[in-house]
């Protein structure tokens, strides 16, 4: 498991590297229209029992608001948003719901695949966009994993107590700590030696926050494996799971990141 861990991670990164900092930008936005794919389908297999057809509508939902943000026409966005009320609508509608069934429930699961998912990982393309777009998506990418691998590393040898029992067991404190200072570190550094912007209290208490934010939203994809007994979100990624299992703290720091830049 450890070693099939780092040789998927070492497999991924040139991959991840080559797409954010070197390739034409369109290998970008494939490749994140891609995971957003995938990531929803890992959700709507992990909650269940929610007809295929508005399966489908989440996946054509999600890639309309990345085409309206790719084609700069936010004025277009309302649109996108009534969509997501809409089309799950007219979907159920010519399904036949009857009365008994959980209709609001279907669609209250598709909804928040959109927003859980599909939303945050369309703000990174806007990120990408802004003038210094690519150099902050590396250092969210630097935070983010080193944050991750400390976090795993530290509540591995040092673990011992709990951080949260009922949601994730194998979580410590020793590893939360140990990850909110490896993510501070390695933004401290990237920083340091990329200079996106300038060191500061304001940006180091931003790391802080994105730190928090990483291990929130690591907790948070552990809540919903547990309410359905799931260990993984998938098996896409051997030694790391699916790929929710990836990017989960990514999907609580890219909005985060986002507002800071477009602040």
């Amino acid at each position: 498991m450890h070693l099939r861990r780092w040789i998927t991670a070492l497999c991924l990164l040139p991959v991840v590297i080559y797409a954010i900092g070197f390739s034409p930008p369109y290998v970008f936005y494939s490749l994140v229209c891609f995971v957003m794919l995938l990531g929803l389908r890992e959700f709507y297999h992990i909650i269940k029992h929610i007809p295929l057809l508005l399966e489908l509508a989440g996946y054509i939902i999600s890639l309309l608001i990345a085409g309206i943000i790719l084609k700069g026409s936010m004025y277009l966005f309302p649109f996108a948003i009534s969509c997501c009320i809409l089309i799950p609508m007219i979907i159920s509608i010519t399904r036949n719901y009857s009365p008994q069934e959980s209709l609001f429930q279907d669609m209250a699961k598709l909804l928040f695949g959109i927003l859980y998912i599909a939303l945050p990982l369309c703000m990174l393309m806007i990120i990408y966009k802004h003038p210094y777009g690519r150099a902050w998506i590396f250092f969210l990418l630097s935070l983010v994993m080193m944050g991750d691998t400390g976090a795993f590393y530290f509540g591995r040898y040092l673990g011992r107590h709990s951080l949260h029992k009922k949601i994730s067991p194998n979580k410590t404190w020793e590893g939360a700590i140990g990850g909110l200072i490896s993510s501070v570190v390695s933004g401290f550094v990237f920083i340091r030696i990329f200079k996106p912007v300038s060191v500061s209290a304001g940006i180091l208490f931003f790391m802080v926050c994105l730190a928090i934010m990483g291990q929130l939203g690591d907790l948070a994809e552990s809540f919903i494996k547990r309410s359905y007994n799931i260990k993984d979100s998938g098996t896409i990624l051997p030694g790391h799971g699916g790929i929710l299992d990836r990017i989960d703290s990514f999907l609580f720091t890219i909005p985060l990141l986002y507002a800071y830049m477009m602040w």
